[in-house]
């Protein structure tokens, strides 16, 4: 009866360890610490501190800008500790050029952090983290408002520095400064060339002798037609756009607020995510 009793017992508990060992482990992934910094200007760094994930998870991340909406950026343009084979521990990095990418960082973006667990395993909700903002400092403007487009009607291309972000290439911009002055130059040139000819053509008094003058004349006044239209069209591009540019500027310094950072943890579609919003 006892052996019976006994057996009997020793059987529950080896039901007991099978079922137990059965179920997935459960364990807790947690992602803290998290941290927003620009770079230049130019590409945005997240760090973040993360507990309890395998190598078969996944670490992502979300972006949204205040006015254009959800942005995609591309996979070429993101490095550093993110998809696949994170390690647990702290100061993971991730860096998205922004720049790169064809985004410019001049708005207020909301950067989602989130961490999708392995098929199967049972995971808690990432630890709570009190919300709290932090100092950084103020974005960089340049001071460039629409006015500089009356600076590029006196020496295109030169106002146009004044207004781009976040570097603009001012060798590039003083090239269409030359460029434009150039082909003007070369026009007056093929003018006064054009008269010349002109003039040596009324003083023939044989039309057989006349005739290369007058063609030559054409010729020059046709060329001073294309480069003097040519440099036009270039010095009224830039001036146009230097007042766009200049436009935007103002009306985003008259938006801008003291930038704020704020971390939300929490969870979303049975994953642990960290919401991070940053006003630029």
């Amino acid at each position: 009866m006892h052996q019976q009793y006994a057996l009997l017992w020793l059987k529950r508990w080896v039901a007991f360890f099978l079922v137990l060992n059965a179920l997935p482990a459960v364990s807790q992934v947690a992602v803290t610490n998290i941290r927003v910094n620009v770079i230049e200007e130019s590409s945005v760094e997240i760090l973040y501190d993360i507990t309890g994930n395998q190598p078969a998870d996944s670490v992502y991340f979300r972006l949204r800008s205040q006015i254009n909406g959800v942005l995609n950026p591309a996979p070429q343009f993101i490095s550093g500790d993110w998809g696949q084979d994170v390690s647990p521990g702290t100061n993971r990095r991730i860096v998205w050029r922004a720049l790169e990418n064809g985004f410019e960082l001049d708005e207020n973006i909301r950067v989602t952090l989130l961490v999708k667990v392995i098929p199967g395993a049972v995971r808690k909700p990432a630890e709570s983290v009190t919300e709290s903002p932090i100092d950084l400092p103020k974005k960089k403007y340049r001071p460039g408002g629409p006015e500089f487009a009356l600076l590029s009607v006196i020496a295109p291309g030169v106002g146009n520095i004044f207004v781009q972000s976040p570097k603009p290439v001012i060798g590039h911009r003083l090239g269409v400064t030359a460029t434009c002055y150039g082909l003007m130059l070369y026009g007056f040139m093929e003018r006064k060339k054009s008269r010349d000819d002109y003039s040596l053509y009324e003083q023939q008094r044989n039309r057989t002798a006349a005739q290369p003058f007058y063609d030559s004349a054409n010729d020059h006044h046709h060329r001073y037609m294309i480069a003097t239209r040519l440099s036009g069209a270039i010095w009224i591009t830039d001036i146009v756009a230097t007042l766009i540019k200049g436009v935007r500027n103002q009306k985003q310094r008259i938006k801008t607020v003291e930038p704020k950072i704020s971390l939300k943890p929490g969870y979303q579609s049975g994953y642990p995510v960290a919401v991070f919003h940053y006003k630029f």
